[in-house]
């Protein structure tokens, strides 16, 4: 006897003396039974099984084999369930029937994951028969629960995404913290969800400005006073799930003083953009020189571009995968005066995600040159070269952008030479590297303090 006995139970016409004939067949099986049987004769001796699921369990199913062996040979059995995947062994496993028996054996088909039990198999072999017994399985109740709560649970899930996706909220909101006054104010935006967007403008507690915003995504602008104040501008989303609000503040500063630079108007056109379009920039200043200078949110330059006396320079919106506030600074120099002046730009992805390849990986200063914090005045200094990108250019200019020193970095070069200023006091510098990415002019800056002689040197 092969497996555990104790799962194989004798009953009392287990064993008999003589072939079993029809009628002794007929006290053992039940014609119940006899329609589920699998019938082998074997010459003069009848052998059959017969398999029935008895119970259902929430996590199993119970199986009951009876199994008559009418012949005089041992017959070895083994008992297996059939999935998706192939076949594997069942308890009780292999186990015999003496010749002239009569054995029911108990079967547990246990719910199995991801691949579950579909068939309940029990093989029959002898040295003159071969044959299979065979039933389906249920599906557990379990089965059935799993099943109903992955559904309902996908159901739950897409009807909190749907309702996440229609609540208010504001993607994007910039406008400039200062401008000059009597200068047109402007603010982009971009806002999700259902409801419908509306700006409000109040400056010493009453209302300058408003409206309804009828695109998704844009910019609206408002006229500032002559003199000096400040604007609280509110951006609201209300919608039938509910309402959102943000509030920045903007300060128009009054330019006073003879023969100061006056920047009239600058704006960039549009304000807001997609990845990789052009942005072009219109100003209005009585100026001789500048520049204007595209800054991410932490302050680092991106393109630098010089002041054109037309009042029209180009630049390129970087690449972004969710929309980001830049902003747009105008330098602009008369002598040795200088104004600055800047505005707000919203850059949103593009609709395939695709960044354009020429603005794609932008560099910072760290990855392209190095040069010490502190300088002595009337002394030479340099710049290490890390990286050579196309048409590199490092210029020396003073706090006001006034530029003192120009070199071009020819290929393989790895160190460039500026002399510091002959200074009575310490004054801040800047050493600008810039060159071409495609058709994109970047500008990287590393600030210098030129200390004069006598004080703290480099370290």
């Amino acid at each position: 006897m092969m497996g555990s006995e104790a799962e194989v139970l004798q009953l009392p016409l287990a064993r008999m003396r003589a072939p079993l004939n029809a009628y002794q067949l007929g006290s053992v099986v039940t014609p119940e039974e006899a329609r589920r049987f699998v019938a082998v004769v074997a010459g003069e001796r009848t052998v059959m099984a017969a398999l029935k699921c008895e119970r259902r369990g929430f996590l199993a199913s119970s199986f009951v084999a009876k199994i008559v062996n009418g012949s005089d040979d041992e017959i070895a059995c083994s008992v297996t369930g059939g999935t998706h995947n192939g076949s594997v062994c069942l308890e009780p496993g292999y186990f015999s029937i003496e010749p002239q028996s009569v054995v029911q054996v108990p079967i547990r088909a246990p719910l199995r994951l991801p691949h579950r039990l579909r068939t309940v198999a029990v093989h029959l072999e002898s040295a003159s028969l071969r044959a299979t017994a065979e039933a389906d399985v249920p599906p557990p109740p379990a089965l059935r629960l799993a099943t109903a709560l992955a559904i309902g649970g996908s159901i739950l899930l897409a009807g909190l995404i749907a309702w996440r996706s229609m609540l208010p909220s504001i993607a994007a909101y910039a406008l400039p913290t200062e401008v000059a006054a009597g200068d047109r104010i402007d603010a982009s935006y971009a806002y999700g969800g259902v409801g419908t967007a509306e700006y409000d403008v109040t400056s010493n507690g009453a209302q300058i400005a408003g409206g309804v915003l009828a695109a998704r995504s844009g910019s609206f602008s408002f006229p500032s006073s002559k003199a000096a104040a400040a604007y609280h501008v509110t951006l609201a989303v209300v919608g039938p799930f509910g309402t959102v609000r943000r509030q920045l503040v903007t300060r128009s500063i009054s330019v006073s003083g003879a023969g100061a630079i006056s920047i009239v108007a600058l704006q960039p056109d549009p304000s807001v953009v997609r990845s990789g379009e052009r942005i072009t920039v219109r100003y209005v200043a009585d100026a001789r020189s500048g520049s204007v200078t595209l800054f991410d949110a932490s302050g680092i330059a991106l393109q630098r571009v010089p002041y054109s006396s037309n009042g029209v320079t180009t630049l390129t919106a970087p690449s972004v995968d969710v929309p980001t506030q830049y902003r747009v600074e105008l330098l602009a120099q008369r002598g040795g005066e200088s104004a600055r002046a800047s505005a707000g730009l919203l850059v949103l992805p593009k609709d395939d995600a695709q960044a354009p390849p020429h603005i794609s990986g932008v560099l910072t200063a760290a990855q392209v040159f190095r040069v010490g914090p502190v300088v002595l005045s009337a002394t030479t200094f340099g710049v290490r070269l890390l990286a050579h990108p196309q048409n590199l250019r490092l210029t020396f200019e003073d706090d006001m952008g006034t530029p003192l020193a120009t070199q071009m970095v020819r290929p393989g070069e790895s160190i460039a030479y500026f002399v510091a200023p002959n200074l009575s006091r310490d004054r801040s510098y800047v050493v600008v590297a810039s060159f071409s990415r495609g058709d994109v002019e970047q500008a990287l800056l590393a600030h210098v303090l030129v200390r004069v002689r006598g004080g703290t040197s480099a370290p």
